[in-house]
């Protein structure tokens, strides 16, 4: 069975991002390689982390009363600004969520004449995100607000947290 986009969220301090269209996750192994003369010339490579980064993208929304929830143009601007540390939340189908906190490394804008104006927002994890295993079912008012309340298949299981390393 498929996973439909928009049950997917990336949220900032529990605020989406206002217009958005797309988040993307990347992981990637870190690794270390070595050569030593006894490996007669076979390189060893050992997984030493990962590389955890979000990519958002959407559609420019200027502040708006009804977005008060949702992180807007001006504020995507002044967290890149900012550079801090900003907890985040990826809420996956099924109620699993990656949590911790990532740093806004990179913000921009695109626009033309005949299309809409556009950003994106690239993140990178700083320190070790905890991975839920619990699969309770959340609501898709948790993930684009204003919608209607539906469930995920399947229904709560019983489960604890767990990290993913991220040295």
């Amino acid at each position: 069975m498929g996973v439909a986009g928009y049950n997917i969220a990336f949220k900032l301090d529990d605020a989406t991002l206002a217009g958005r269209t797309q988040d993307d996750i990347t992981i990637a192994a870190r690794t270390s390689e070595r050569l030593t003369k006894d490996d007669e010339g076979d390189t060893q490579v050992s997984v030493i982390g990962q590389d955890i980064t979000f990519r958002c993208t959407g559609l420019v929304v200027v502040s708006d009363e009804e977005l008060e929830e949702m992180a807007h143009r001006d504020n995507m601007i002044q967290m890149i600004l900012n550079s801090s540390s900003i907890a985040f939340t990826y809420i996956m189908p099924g109620g699993r969520t990656l949590s911790g906190n990532v740093v806004p490394v990179n913000y921009g804008e695109s626009s033309n004449a005949s299309d809409d104006a556009t950003w994106t927002m690239d993140f990178r994890v700083v320190g070790t995100p905890t991975l839920s295993q619990e699969l309770a079912p959340i609501s898709d008012s948790q993930i684009n607000p204003g919608s209607v309340n539906t469930e995920y298949p399947g229904g709560p299981t019983s489960g604890g947290s767990g990290t993913v390393n991220n040295p």
